[in-house]
């Protein structure tokens, strides 16, 4: 399958390097604003694995190239927000598999518009929700769903990083929907799989930059989302704790510890590219004609109406709103 790759930013370069290790699938085509040098810096908040780019990948610095190139198979966008819908909604026209990094789009009639092309184009549409295909967090769909959710006591996801200076875009609400839609739809998106739709939800700001603490009510059991862009200084970090009455399962961004009756073990991690992973689950779909359900659209659609409810809260003081 030929791949061609839209934009070559931070995830960009994370996803040629996963592309390139896919036995079956070739890294085709770029298109960025320039061709990129084996000696570029790392961008963003994440040391995140990157190879160079071979001679044998055509360049061009115009996306339409590549979404009308009748070589190219499928097309994997890696751009702005306000970029991925009509840069996927040309590509689908076009006839290709789409895979785009989340969050699909800046609003929820953006997504059901992309949602509507994709059915009627045939061709399999995903949203690149990394976290779906890292490990502590599949461990932890395995661990809620043999407790029960009724048997959860407490969770809380947290992922925070300093104010991402690196970027003009992502500083900029109207390219990328603020940290909310930007940073906490990861979280956002394992709370909707691990509980499905809440109650009613609500938000505040917990920091001086953009930030939220999120509340996901559902019955007496609140499910909690925090915290967003701090300081600049301040680094990544990521974590979750899940709670029922005898366990507790905690990942702190390095280990995964499980405790029983007060007994903790650390849960091995097997070394895996979950990028990668996901983009060869995209290909597989898209080679086979099945549907994505490990990951299908309509669930980062709701990943970013839920992230357009929490932002309305926010701005009312932690105003609690229907989901429904």
């Amino acid at each position: 399958m030929n791949i061609g790759l839209i934009g070559y930013g931070f995830m960009g370069g994370a996803h040629a390097a996963a592309i390139q290790s896919l036995p079956g699938v070739a890294l085709y085509a770029l298109a960025s604003r320039t061709r990129p040098s084996d000696d570029e810096p790392t961008r963003g908040n994440l040391d995140l694995k990157t190879a160079p780019l071979p001679d044998s990948v055509k360049w061009t610095p115009d996306w339409r190239e590549v979404v009308t190139d009748p070589a190219i198979d499928a097309v994997d966008i890696c751009l702005p927000t306000h970029l991925h819908k009509p840069v996927a909604l040309a590509a689908l026209e076009n006839g290709k598999h789409v895979l785009c990094e989340k969050p699909m789009a800046l609003n929820t009639s953006e997504c059901d518009e992309l949602m509507a092309v994709a059915a009627n184009a045939g061709k399999t549409f995903m949203i690149a929700q990394v976290l779906r295909f890292r490990y502590p967090y599949i461990y932890a769909l395995d661990f809620i769903r043999a407790a029960g959710i009724d048997n959860i006591v407490s969770c809380t996801l947290q992922r925070s990083t300093g104010y991402p200076q690196w970027s003009n875009w992502l500083t900029n609400s109207d390219c990328s929907g603020g940290a909310i839609l930007d940073l906490l739809s990861h979280d956002l998106d394992q709370a909707l799989l691990w509980f499905g739709p809440p109650d009613a939800v609500s938000a505040v700001s917990v920091g001086d930059v953009d930030t939220a603490e999120a509340t996901l009510r559902y019955g007496n059991r609140n499910v909690i989302v925090a915290s967003g862009w701090l300081t600049p200084e301040a680094p990544f970090s990521e974590s979750f704790r899940i709670e029922t009455v005898d366990s507790t399962l905690h990942y702190d961004g390095a280990a995964l510890t499980l405790t029983h009756n007060g007994n903790g073990e650390t849960v091995g991690m097997p070394g895996h590219d979950a990028y990668a992973d996901e983009i060869a689950y995209f290909v597989d779909c898209a080679k086979t004609g099945a549907s994505p359900e490990r990951c299908p659209p309509e669930d980062s659609a709701q990943v970013v109406r839920l992230a357009e409810v929490l932002k309305r809260s926010r701005e009312e003081r932690g105003r609690e709103a229907s989901w429904q």
